[in-house]
């Protein structure tokens, strides 16, 4: 125990520790990729929704600027949260640190191993986050192919804006939970619908890319769902 205590070993054993009751919590709490995929009804970006060409993963460019970069190369912005990332990069530094300085302890000093115990610590988290990263990248891009346009129709959602025959948007969540941003209009001779109001997807024009909307008959239903 006095080992782990030494300034040099608690410096990565106590983000071992942490990352392990991190990951812990997480497992207990049920969290999941999807969960934090999914946008709320009050996100989402401009554009309809796209069946094969839809990446989820590309919502968010994390080389925007330096610190951008860094947090790319940590595997953040590429898909998967800091929630799912942060017990992953603690407890790979932790204990890659470790191994370094148990395998160099008996060699070198530490002022000289602990250097090179914490590049690698770096590298090794850089390689864990951005693995994590390219499956949770795979798993939303596989479940935005599996989501056809079509697929829409008799799903709920909210409208964006005012919503009338001459079009309007709305978001609109799938039968997976995921929200997608798409371009509407009302039934022919339906009255306009105003931002905010529950709507129920009845039609799709594959012609035009539009979908028809009206004012959902149960709206506790739509705020009901996860």
């Amino acid at each position: 125990m006095s080992y782990l205590l030494e300034w040099h070993n608690f410096i990565f054993a106590l983000p071992l520790a942490v990352g392990l009751l991190l990951s812990i919590a997480i497992a207990f709490s049920g969290f999941g990729p999807s969960g934090e995929a999914t946008q709320s009804d009050e996100q989402g970006g401009p554009d309809t929704v796209e069946d094969a060409d839809n990446d989820p993963s590309t919502a968010h460019n994390p080389h925007g600027s330096m610190l951008g970069a860094l947090g790319g190369w940590f595997g953040l912005g590429k898909g998967a949260s800091l929630t799912l990332l942060l017990p992953i990069l603690l407890s790979t530094w932790g204990l890659v640190g470790l191994l370094v300085n148990t395998a160099l302890d008996s060699w070198l000093p530490p002022a000289v191993f602990f250097p090179i115990a914490a590049i690698l610590g770096l590298l090794g988290a850089g390689l864990a986050g951005n693995g994590v990263a390219s499956v949770v990248q795979n798993l939303l891009r596989q479940e935005g192919r599996n989501v056809r346009k079509q697929d829409l129709v008799g799903c709920g959602g909210r409208a964006a804006f005012r919503i009338d025959g001459s079009g309007g948007v709305a978001n609109i969540r799938d039968k997976t939970g995921n929200i997608h941003r798409v371009v509407c209009k009302t039934l022919p001779g339906e009255p306009p619908i105003d931002g905010g109001t529950e709507i129920l997807v009845v039609d799709f024009d594959p012609s035009q890319g539009t979908y028809f909307v009206q004012v959902h008959p149960f709206p506790e239903e739509v705020a009901a769902r996860p």
